[in-house]
């Protein structure tokens, strides 16, 4: 009779076999790792990379030759490589990143639990799409559905054509990226605007200061270090760098007004605290709660929530917005990350905000209520 096995040998090969699992899984995820990186390589991302290299690989150049090895030619190397560096990093976050996709169990509130403000808890630690009493409603009333993806659309939730998919909090489908911004890597776009709008700025200052230099009088001090610099490493007869360098030059201009206007719109559209597809389509919801009247009465309480003059439900004050965006700590509004604190699910809008009033007031009413049936 062969002997049953210990409980020590059950243990050990359990753990082999969860080893051998792991191992497996991690192999599996490495070999389509390179399908994943290829896949998302489009030619316009490709495009935008080369930009990159290109305008900061000739910025580089010059600034290490005009300055030398200088205190202002250290700095001006250390920030543009700094700022380049870490836009470069956000734009990968904004490519690789997922925007944020709609949990198949998710549910709308009932209209029961939107009156009584008795909602469960959603996926991921969230409410079910609503936050105080507000519920975004499709164009001929009734709850988002989107029969493409046969699930219901949360607040502020689009279905993307390109993708084929859900994306929640969407802002738009940028082919410069070849993914959506969404909730998940708007902020790593917005800071990629900035870092990269900073950088391609001080390349455009350190190759026109060049250009300037190149063809001012003798007078220049910096034409004089430039044209000495040429001169001493036989680069007088360089024409094909000096085509790459004023072809750097325009390149730099045009995308430095460019990216202005860029991050100068997402900057409105942060401070306002909407998404590209809501500025030009605007927001339909309805509120639902307890009805203004008395604090005795059932949902009584005077302080019940409108919408009445207000033009964006989730606007709720410029310092306000940046901090729902960008972050709690104002230290931080402009490091670099990849996602919007919270779920995705349920935003932050102008009923919460009337409800967290209501809410204190109720509550200090009926405190004074319960000391005037003491005495």
């Amino acid at each position: 009779m062969v002997p049953a096995p210990s409980m020590p040998d059950l243990q050990t090969e359990a753990m082999d076999l969860a080893e051998k699992g792991a191992k497996l899984a991690c192999g599996s995820r490495f070999k389509r790792l390179p399908r994943l990186i290829l896949r998302k390589l489009s030619l316009p991302v490709v495009a935008v990379i080369a930009i990159i290299w290109f305008v900061y690989a000739e910025a580089m150049a010059v600034a290490t030759r005009w300055m030398e090895n200088s205190v202002p030619g250290v700095m001006n190397t250390g920030v543009l490589s700094f700022n380049a560096g870490v836009g470069f990093l956000m734009y990968l976050c904004c490519v690789y990143r997922d925007p944020g996709r709609v949990p198949t169990a998710w549910r709308p509130p009932s209209l029961n639990d939107l009156e009584t403000g008795e909602l469960e808890s959603g996926v991921d630690g969230g409410t079910h799409g609503h936050h105080g009493g507000l519920q975004e409603l499709k164009r001929k009333g009734g709850a988002r559905y989107c029969k493409k993806c046969a699930k219901y659309k949360p607040p502020r939730t689009h279905h993307c054509r390109v993708c084929n998919r859900c994306v929640l909090r969407m802002d738009h489908h940028c082919v410069w990226v070849n993914n959506c911004i969404g909730h998940r890597n708007y902020k790593s776009f917005f800071t990629f605007l900035f870092y990269i709008t900073v950088a391609c700025c001080h390349a455009f200052g350190i190759l026109a200061g060049d250009a300037i230099g190149r063809f001012s009088g003798d007078d220049d001090d910096v034409g004089k270090s430039h044209a000495d610099h040429r001169v001493n490493h036989g680069e007088d007869d360089g024409v094909a760098a000096s085509v790459a360098e004023m072809a750097a030059l325009i390149l730099s201009l045009c995308l430095s007004v460019a990216l202005c206007l860029l991050f100068g719109w997402h900057c409105y559209l942060v401070v306002n605290n909407k998404t590209t597809i809501e500025h030009y389509e605007g927001v339909r919801s309805r509120l639902v709660g307890p009805k203004p009247g008395d604090v005795g009465q059932a949902g009584g309480d005077g302080y019940a929530p409108s919408l009445d003059g207000v033009q964006h439900p989730y606007s709720l004050g410029a310092r306000a917005n940046l901090r729902e965006i960008l972050g709690r700590r104002v230290a931080c509004w402009l490091a670099p990350g990849c996602s919007i604190a919270g779920d995705g699910l349920s935003f932050a809008n102008v009923a919460s905000m009337g409800y967290a009033r209501w809410a204190k007031e109720k509550a200090l009413r009926e405190s004074e209520l319960t000391l005037m049936g003491e005495d």
